[in-house]
């Protein structure tokens, strides 16, 4: 009886040993050259911007922190999170999900906020025509322009800040600017504008709209591009209908900036989708790095049989190289954007054996990005017609010159009914709702 459990034994642990030995070679068949190549194109992150940070005026809406401590309370909850983001690996779950909920200090020491909440007649931030959607609502959204005074100031001095880069660890669970209040500038505008101060109103319109464009031409996380390109339309429409209201005014100083030519890289998602990428890569070193100080059998299975932090990171990058490399980026420019690469799960796979866990979690983190470039192909392409119609409505340009200066390739602008009108190839909501912009009367 012993000599048989000897032998079972013996051959169980050849099998397991023999098994771990295949699953090592079929990593190293299924990590090839385009993984290589992928990481290469995707490892670096974009170099952070210069300047001022305004990230702390946004950094917490919900609290009531004076702005005289923002600095201290956000080095205090950076360390705390710094320190719980360490821990991370000891509470991932097989999905490359947390087990809890980040919850910052500073909750304890500062009092809530009410949640930020837009009345009728108050514009979000890519409303196309905001002195429309508030004339007849001015006196409700006044009152709430009024109880939010300190809010307002945090975003104004956000809006004046070189940048908004976001200064947490890059991870799926780290805290996030509150873009929400950016909402206030723009509907104090267009209230000042509706009481009839139309010349400041225009200044800061203007203000706003080249704050915005500075924040978006930086490579920043994919959701701060999203948010500062509807942002974009919001401000152009919003600086659209103001000139329109006084075409014969004289721009201020500030519209300079604002209403620059659109730089189509700036266009670009790669530098956003690098960011993306990178949060997969924590992902998959949390994942790895689970159990690593000391051994225990489920962390020494995972490592060596169903889990492969290398083999993670080149699978999310290979998703995004198409839309970075040069012939992605040419091809974007030109209109075109290649389809972010994705491969399910194929359960009789190199690929699936060489790391099954692994493997599932970069398909999850592999959503259609190519529609995220898109959008933003979208938004070039609005904020060009809306440059243009503003320069019309001012008579700076010949209406019938409209078109040729509006043009952005792939994208066909006709004139229908008194308006130009554009259609888009993701519109908000995942409309196919054109913009529609009245020609001059």
């Amino acid at each position: 009886m012993l000599k048989w459990l000897r032998k079972s034994f013996v051959w169980l642990l050849a099998l397991l040993v023999g098994y771990v030995l295949l699953v090592q070679v079929l990593r190293w068949i299924a990590f090839g050259e385009e993984e290589r190549a992928a990481l290469a194109l995707m490892e670096p992150l974009p170099p952070p911007p210069a300047g001022e940070g305004g990230f702390k005026y946004l950094a917490f809406p919900d609290l009531d922190i004076p702005a005289d401590e923002l600095d201290a309370a956000l080095a205090r909850d950076l360390a705390a999170f710094g320190e719980w983001h360490a821990g991370a690996a000891d509470r991932m779950t097989m999905r490359g999900e947390s087990k809890e909920v980040w919850e910052s200090p500073l909750k304890a020491d500062y009092p809530a906020r009410a949640a930020l909440n837009l009345p009728k007649g108050a514009c979000d931030i890519n409303e196309p025509d905001c002195l429309a959607v508030m004339r007849g609502n001015e006196p409700v959204v006044r009152e709430w322009l009024q109880a939010e005074t300190v809010r307002l100031d945090l975003a104004e001095r956000a809006l004046a800040s070189d940048h908004l880069a976001n200064p947490y660890p890059l991870a799926i669970d780290s805290p996030l600017a509150g873009f929400q209040m950016l909402r206030l500038p723009l509907n104090a505008i267009a209230l000042q504008a509706l009481d009839g101060d139309l010349p400041g109103a225009l200044d800061r319109a203007c203000g706003l709209l080249a704050a915005e464009r500075r924040f978006f031409a930086q490579d920043g996380m994919l959701i701060d591009k999203m948010v500062h390109g509807a942002l974009i339309e919001g401000a152009a429409g919003l600086v659209l209908g103001l000139r329109r209201a006084d075409p014969a005014a004289p721009m201020p100083a500030s519209c300079a900036q604002a209403l620059a030519p659109v730089v189509q890289e700036h266009y670009l998602a790669c530098g956003a989708f690098k960011h993306e990428y990178g949060m997969v890569a924590s992902v998959s070193r949390q994942v790895d790095g689970g159990g690593r100080e000391g051994w225990h059998p489920r962390q020494a299975v995972m490592r060596w049989t169903l889990t492969s932090e290398r083999l993670m990171r080149g699978w999310s990058a290979t998703h995004f190289a198409p839309l970075c490399s040069d012939e992605g980026k040419a091809a974007i420019l030109a209109g075109d954007v290649p389809v972010a690469s994705f491969v399910p799960s194929d359960f009789a796979s190199v690929d699936f054996w060489a790391a099954p866990f692994s493997r599932t979690l970069a398909d999850i983190a592999a959503p259609t990005y190519d529609r995220y470039q898109d959008r933003l192909l979208d938004h070039a392409a609005s904020l060009r017609l809306h440059l243009a119609a503003i320069a019309a409505v001012g008579g700076e340009l010949p209406i019938d010159a409209v078109p040729e200066n509006a043009a952005s390739p792939g994208y066909t602008l006709t004139v229908e009914d008194g308006h130009w009108v554009l259609p888009l190839r993701l519109a908000p909501n995942n409309t196919s709702n054109p913009i529609r912009i009245a020609l001059p009367e």
